[in-house]
């Protein structure tokens, strides 16, 4: 059986190999297709940052996250997050109990990136577009040059795990 012979509500999977009802599995193809121009502007916040280092990685915590989240800022990016967030509950099949705004705890920049979270009635949902990554030994950071939407990913827990 294929996806589009499955019947609605079905586990069969999708092309990702999750099933169709997945919720993290919709809250990615939702936020991919809604809002690809936040992820691009989250992608070129992390260009932008990693451009200024003196070398091809980062030493420090605090050579990534305050620069990073200025350029987020003065590119009106942040202040989008918060409708993406909303997007990505209604998406799982959420709702949220009150309107989020572009800080914590709804909105997060950190050191890998933008961490968007909610607690909704059908869980918690979090979304995180991550231009840095942490390598060890010894511990750098460093820009990851991808498409926007690989530096997507989804965790949706639900409330009964």
């Amino acid at each position: 059986m294929t996806d589009a012979d499955a019947p609605a509500g079905s586990d069969v999977p999708s092309e990702s190999g999750a099933p169709e009802d997945d919720p993290a599995v919709a809250v990615r193809e939702r936020v991919r297709a809604e809002h690809a121009d936040f992820l691009d502007a989250v992608a070129a916040a992390g260009r932008v940052t990693a451009a200024a280092w003196a070398d091809a990685h980062a030493p420090s915590r605090d050579a990534v996250v305050e620069p990073f989240e200025r350029v987020l800022r003065e590119t009106g990016t942040l202040e989008a997050a918060p409708g993406v967030l909303a997007a990505a509950v209604d998406a799982a099949g959420g709702s949220l109990q009150a309107e989020p705004v572009a800080s914590p705890p709804y909105v997060a920049v950190t050191a890998e990136g933008v961490v968007l979270r909610a607690t909704t009635d059908v869980g918690r949902v979090v979304v995180t577009v991550a231009p840095f990554a942490v390598a060890r030994d010894p511990v750098r950071y460093v820009h990851r040059d991808a498409d926007p939407g690989e530096l997507l990913a989804v965790d949706v827990h639900s409330t009964s795990d």
